[in-house]
């Protein structure tokens, strides 16, 4: 289906008592944004803003990401998390869409207070779990780790990165094989 997952989140408002004790970040990212959620729930802004007073005035944004992506989002987190990667997946938006161009599978816009991900509809629709996987975490390896695309190939032929950007002679084997190789890499 095309549900969503949303996220309301305050471009200023931090939780600096949580902060302080160690906890809020070592919290996985969908566990703080339920917390939130709960602490906005049942003291209200009004008592939040006398009980954290380094909140600031807030400006809500809206981050969504589609159902069919969670998963993948969550796995990505893992997987970094696994390789000593604190990542920050609460201000980030995923969406599946049409994308101009042939080969354009997906895509990461990043602006000041956003970061999206949009990955095309049409290839996601008859893609398998490798290649869906492999193309979101291309993209967030753009839009979380700051990776640029990386060219290299390995003696035999294959890309030495998944952050190849698909116009390389390099042949990507993403599978179950190269899987940790492709992913160590990506987290290095």
């Amino acid at each position: 289906g095309n549900a969503f997952f949303l996220k309301k989140m305050s471009t200023k408002t931090t939780f600096p008592a949580l902060m302080y004790i160690g906890l809020y970040k070592t919290l996985h990212w969908r566990l703080r944004m339920r917390l939130k959620k709960i602490l906005f729930g049942i003291f209200g802004i009004g008592a939040l803003q006398i009980l954290l007073p380094a909140c600031e005035q807030e400006t809500d944004i809206q981050y969504v990401v589609q159902s069919e992506l969670q998963p993948y989002f969550d796995r990505f987190y893992m997987e970094g998390s696994a390789r000593g990667k604190q990542l920050d997946l609460e201000t980030l938006n995923g969406l599946l869409g049409d994308l101009p161009g042939a080969n354009v599978l997906g895509r990461c816009e990043q602006s000041s207070e956003t970061r999206t991900v949009t990955i095309d509809d049409a290839f996601w629709r008859k893609a398998d779990t490798y290649q869906r996987e492999y193309v979101v975490f291309h993209e967030l390896g753009h839009c979380v780790l700051n990776r640029r695309h990386l060219e290299d190939q390995n003696a035999d032929g294959t890309c030495a990165s998944m952050m190849q950007s698909g116009n390389s002679t390099c042949r990507m084997t993403y599978n179950a094989q190269t899987r940790a190789k492709y992913l160590d890499e990506l987290f290095k």
